[in-house]
């Protein structure tokens, strides 16, 4: 037994992993030993031989033979019972064939497996992109005006004023606030109509988009504009202003000092604002300062101003506030 052993080995398991390129191959041996992988493009040729058997001659045995082949040497040095084999640059759909033969102490031996096929796939197909779709906001976008001498009143509505539309060149909305002698705070409401999207969409990406024509210094203490549910009329009227003061959650937010004038600037949407999207509907939303947001009382400085201005549909198309959804089709 132990004679035959030094002359005859067996393959115990072989395992297959996919690589971009091409595959690995593992081989398990009962002995060890050292294998050469013998493979084929061309499919094996079959063929029957004369055999002697009882005293009568038979065609019956059959065998299968490469005509054309190249042999790849395991990777690891010497007899080993674990054989690894690599394979790159292999032509994706190409099908090999492919069998193990090998020696033990350097010396040849008989054994042989039996002849392996292996199909090299296509890899996934590369995922679609995400479908981007915009929106231009409608016409009654507007921005609602409180001012008064100290905080709570402009903050709860006094003086409320929908401000009227600019002339060309400069229209413009304005949100958040800013003091001279009294407290001058702007909301600016806008309205993309009803938007309604495929269910159980995965999320890309959601932007509200604004032509910022000028951002102030001043008040960094709470820089952020932030973006809420609108809660206004069509056409805007001042009674809007009451609606707003009740709204607790932010849908989209960006720090002031991050944005750039005279271009769009894109403020992204939190996972509330992207819940309030994906719902049926018409899309409105209101912009305010952080300080309005908050309540919290600016300092009374003339120049701690927190406000933007930026272009509304009287501008023209180029440079209308514009919502981007950006998503994967379920």
């Amino acid at each position: 037994m132990e004679d035959f052993k030094l002359k005859h080995w067996a393959l115990l398991d072989l395992k297959y992993e996919y690589l971009d390129d091409g595959y690995k191959l593992t081989a398990t041996t009962d002995v060890p030993c050292h294998l050469f992988c013998r493979q084929t493009t061309t499919p094996p040729q079959k063929h029957s031989i004369p055999s002697y058997r009882r005293g009568l001659f038979m065609q019956g045995d059959i065998r299968f033979c490469f005509v054309v082949y190249k042999d790849k040497e395991q990777d690891e040095a010497g007899d080993t019972l674990t054989h690894t084999f690599y394979k790159t640059n292999w032509p994706v759909c190409q099908t090999r064939w492919f069998y193990f033969v090998g020696s033990i102490n350097g010396l040849p031996v008989e054994s042989e497996t039996a002849i392996f096929k292996f199909h090299f796939p296509a890899p996934p197909p590369e995922p679609p992109p995400p479908i981007l779709k915009q929106y231009l906001n409608s016409n009654s976008n507007r921005t609602i005006r409180s001012d008064w001498g100290t905080w709570p009143p402009v903050r709860n509505g006094i003086r409320l004023r929908v401000m009227g539309q600019y002339a060309l060149p400069a229209a413009y909305l304005t949100s958040g606030h800013h003091y001279t002698v009294s407290y001058f705070l702007h909301r600016s409401f806008l309205d993309f109509g009803s938007i309604t999207l495929p269910p159980s969409i995965e999320w890309a990406g959601a932007w509200l988009s604004l032509y910022v024509t000028s951002n102030p210094e001043g008040a960094i203490t709470r820089p952020y504009l932030i973006v809420e549910e609108g809660h206004q009329s069509d056409p805007i009227v001042t009674g809007d202003w009451y609606a707003q003061n009740t709204v607790t959650t932010i849908l989209g937010q960006i720090d002031r000092r991050t944005i750039l004038t005279g271009q769009y600037n894109d403020i992204p949407f939190t996972q509330d604002g992207l819940n309030y999207l994906a719902a049926p509907g018409d899309k409105k939303f209101c912009l305010l300062s952080q300080w309005d947001f908050e309540n919290v009382e600016p300092p009374p400085i003339a120049g701690t101003n927190a406000y933007v201005n930026y272009h509304s549909n009287q501008k023209g198309a180029g440079f209308r506030p514009i919502l981007k959804l950006q998503y994967y089709p379920a």
